[in-house]
């Protein structure tokens, strides 16, 4: 709709005498108000005139509900970069033409350039870095840090905290002059004027108007903390969900807030009403559900939340290391990291007051096929019921793992789903993890890695191994995938949760046949090192389970290390004819398999093992593995001597640390001479 398509929009009155300009911008934005000139007349003469001094004058002008229906959606873009034009945008939330501003908030939305914001926002948190331990903040700081606490709790997904600042990378510190709001400001802004918009327009089919918002803010949401929390206040607006919404005060949350219609200052009726088919209501429940399930996605894989790692924590706190601060406290501690959890907690309480509580339409959506997507314009393209609009599978993964964490870890009482690794767990690694061939693994998302790991470590902790026929093709895939993610995915703590949990599944198995298979087939064909040294860990893992519990099988016998041995200790004759580059490069590449090997060595030729290792296999170990290698050892360690490769991060600091490869040839010319030693006692 074209407000400008009708007369009185399109000509100006001939009775009255043309519009003299005033120098001063106040005089000239009154004396020239309508029918004094036309709509667009006045619109070219505010916008000669705006600036932040005029605003406080403007919003008072704008009060007259009929003059902003016909110039509010037109003032947006001019308002939105003002410093101060929150309360003018406010009052053309509550008095514009609804359907005009939210097709015009959606086009700004669409405009806005949010690229660099996470690089903005780290800058201005080292700046501000000082700011997050200054305790005379005032009152109604502290009041909103409780509000965001007590939501979490209330969710069911935290314990209180003593304190929550909710950093949004944004200076909190007065300014004398006000600047041009930042791009996740007017994002804020934007969203917080269609909170404002969409409960007012009453039509046949409000769902479209939904569905086309939801759209742009997905579009241009970063998932900084600033963000998210306007988009929950959004939803909270949105949803009329009794759960109360985000503290409107100033605060540690620097979210620019539009001030919604009140009592004093009631929004007015939408001019084109229209009732409302019956079938809506559950096509935007459905829509709000499906949007937090995608904000929730992009928060948690933005800013990774370590369940894995910290469930590891708490399953095994004998390998936390000593003296080192474990993630656990590192999430009550800092600052930073609890907010992450209550802004988490949040969104999880916001799906679970619009219904997503139930596993099993969690479960369906994660597991159903996607269709084929319309050519049509998505934006035409309109949900015409629930079932036409899909939730995150990301998304749903998440919130189930957050429930089930905070089961856990903060002991909530929240119901559980029924799980199990197999078939269960081994499913949601098939919808998630190497979608696009094993070579991809490693790459997914964090977040979804994180969830994924983290619902087999407590499916594992707590037995649920098996519920049903188990297949070793299914248990072979399973250990396949995860522990090419403890070889590929970045992330440390990642990896060595994936290492665990594949480590966890395989002594698992009843078969012992079946987990050395795995091990050797790992051994064998696996072309990662790192990888390789995790099988010769599970080898002897395995080893020292069958001597602990007296099992009869093929690791408390020579069978396993008979099968494993061409694979474990393979011949190293090539390496003494190696080049220099060629030899240095090689050795570097296969550290942490030879490392892991030779310590092997020496714990087989530990009296307590020595029956399960082969007759003769010593002396073919030390002649086709071990001598070779303790002659390439010593060979590259003279070539990276000699070129000065010792000196690494940290030599020099008094301390005598050594990175690079003369600490590590030296390192695994020491464990080689210990373990010859061993062999030949």
């Amino acid at each position: 709709m074209d407000p400008f398509a009708s007369e009185s929009t399109t000509s100006t009155n001939p009775s009255n005498p043309p519009f003299s300009a005033s120098s001063d911008p106040i005089t000239a934005i009154t004396e020239s108000l309508p029918p004094t000139t036309d709509y667009l007349t006045y619109l070219t003469i505010l916008e000669s005139h705006l600036s932040p001094e005029i605003l406080p004058k403007l919003n008072e002008i704008l009060q007259d509900a009929h003059l902003t229906q016909n110039i509010g959606w037109d003032l947006i873009h001019l308002l939105l970069p003002m410093p101060g034009g929150e309360k003018c945008l406010g009052t053309i939330a509550r008095l514009g033409n609804p359907r005009e501003v939210v097709l015009k908030v959606t086009e700004a939305l669409q405009l806005l350039n949010l690229s660099r914001t996470e690089e903005d926002e780290e800058e201005q948190e080292d700046a501000d870095e000082g700011d997050s331990h200054n305790h005379d903040r005032p009152a109604e700081t502290k009041e909103a840090e409780k509000d965001v606490a007590t939501e979490s709790v209330e969710a069911g997904i935290g314990k209180p905290m003593k304190k929550v600042t909710i950093d949004v990378g944004e200076d909190q510190k007065e300014k004398e002059t006000p600047s041009e709001p930042t791009q996740v400001d007017k994002f804020c802004i934007l969203v917080n004027v269609l909170a404002t918009i969409h409960p007012r327009i009453k039509t046949k089919y409000p769902s479209r108007f939904l569905s086309t918002s939801l759209m742009a803010i997905l579009a241009a949401f970063r998932p900084s903390n600033q963000a998210t929390l306007a988009v929950i206040s959004f939803v909270h607006a949105i949803s009329g969900k009794k759960r109360p919404a985000l503290p409107e005060r100033k605060s540690s949350m620097n979210v620019p807030v539009v001030q919604n219609g009140s009592d004093s200052h009631p929004s007015a009726p939408d001019p084109e009403a229209q009732d409302e088919d019956p079938r809506e209501a559950a096509i935007q429940k459905k829509l709000l559900q499906s949007f937090v399930t995608h904000v929730l996605e992009d928060y948690i894989n933005t800013n990774p939340l370590e369940w894995s790692a910290r469930l590891q924590e708490l399953f095994s706190p004998k390998k936390v290391v000593t003296g080192r601060k474990s993630l656990g406290e590192s999430f009550r501690e800092d600052p930073a990291l609890q907010t992450r959890d209550a802004i988490v907690g949040q969104l999880v309480a916001l799906a679970r007051d619009l219904g997503l509580s139930d596993y099993s339409e969690l479960l369906d959506a994660i597991h159903k096929t996607d269709e084929p997507s319309s050519e049509e314009d998505p934006e035409e393209n309109y949900p015409t019921s629930p079932s036409d609009i899909p939730l995150s599978k990301a998304g749903s993964l998440s919130l189930i793992t957050c429930l089930i964490f905070a089961s856990v870890l903060f002991e909530s009482k929240a119901a559980l789903p029924k799980l199990s690794i197999f078939p269960d767990h081994a499913k949601l690694m098939k919808q998630f993890i190497g979608i696009e061939g094993l070579p991809t693994i490693g790459n997914e998302s964090q977040g979804v890695i994180d969830a994924v790991l983290a619902i087999g470590l407590w499916l594992e902790h707590y037995n649920e191994f098996v519920s049903g026929p188990l297949e070793d093709e299914d248990f072979l895939q399973q250990l396949q995938s995860l522990s090419l993610l403890s070889a590929n995915t970045p992330s440390p703590t990642l990896r060595y949760a994936a290492h665990a949990l594949t480590g966890a599944i395989l002594h698992a198995h009843p078969v012992d046949r079946l987990r050395l298979t795995f091990i050797c087939d790992t051994l064998e064909h696996c072309p990662y090192e790192t990888l390789k040294a995790s099988a010769v860990s599970w080898l002897r893992d395995e080893i020292i389970t069958a001597q602990e519990r007296k099992s009869q099988n093929a690791f408390a016998t020579t069978v396993a290390l008979a099968a494993a041995q061409p694979y474990l200790f393979p011949d190293t004759s090539a390496l003494i004819t190696a080049n220099d580059e060629g030899l240095t490069e090689e050795l570097a590449q296969s550290f942490s398999f030879h490392m892991a090997v030779v310590n092997f060595l020496f714990f087989i030729s530990n009296e307590t093992y020595k029956h399960v290792v082969p007759p003769a296999m010593m002396a073919v170990v030390e002649e086709i593995y071990l001598g070779p290698l303790r002659t390439a050892q010593k060979k590259a360690l003279g070539i990276a001597e000699k070129a000065g490769d010792g000196k690494g991060e940290g030599e020099g600091e008094g301390e005598g640390h050594f990175y690079g490869p003369v600490f590590e040839l030296r390192m695994l010319g020491d464990r080689i001479e210990l373990a010859s030693k061993q062999v030949d006692a």
